[in-house]
């Protein structure tokens, strides 16, 4: 596949769609099977493609769910050290629901996903434990406990290197 993205002077740019699930006071991370991050489950954007329905082409490649598209929570611009190169993440995090039937739906158990032929460990964490999550991006550590009724704008930066995601 082609993402956008671009590569230039040893530095990228690229869009990314997120979902944010929550059921029952808890949120939905993916993280690496080595442990080492915990996201929230997402993904690129093909050329062309609308970023809610990249979301959902992203959620039926990496959970083989369909899901449902709510509202746009927040816009979130981020640059950092990923890789060895400095990076400007241009993300939209947007409130997803999944199937009613789904066997996500379970808090009591992991999930597997793929992502890129890697497999993804899929957990649901209750949101007031989200402080302590590890590599959890920052705002979303307290942003979650209340949702905004309209779409923010959030922008960071920081020179602290982080995992690929």
């Amino acid at each position: 596949e082609v993402y956008v993205e671009i590569h230039a002077d040893g530095w990228r740019f690229q869009p990314r769609v997120a979902a944010v699930f929550v059921w029952q006071d808890h949120v939905l991370l993916q993280g690496a099977l080595d442990g080492a991050f915990w996201v929230l489950p997402g993904g690129r954007l093909l050329p062309l493609e609308l970023t809610a329905d990249a979301l959902v082409r992203t959620m039926r490649w990496e959970i083989g769910q369909e899901v449902t598209v709510q509202r746009l929570l927040w816009v979130m611009e981020y640059v950092t050290p990923m890789g060895g190169q400095p990076v400007h993440e241009l993300g939209f995090y947007y409130a997803t629901d999944l199937p009613v039937n789904s066997p996500f739906l379970d808090l009591t158990r992991d999930h597997a996903g793929v992502e890129r032929g890697l497999d993804l460990v899929l957990r649901w964490f209750p949101v007031d434990a989200l402080p302590d999550i590890e590599r959890f991006p920052g705002f979303l550590r307290t942003a979650l406990q209340q949702i905004p009724d309209s779409p923010q704008h959030m922008a960071r930066a920081d020179s602290t290197p982080r995992s690929e995601d």
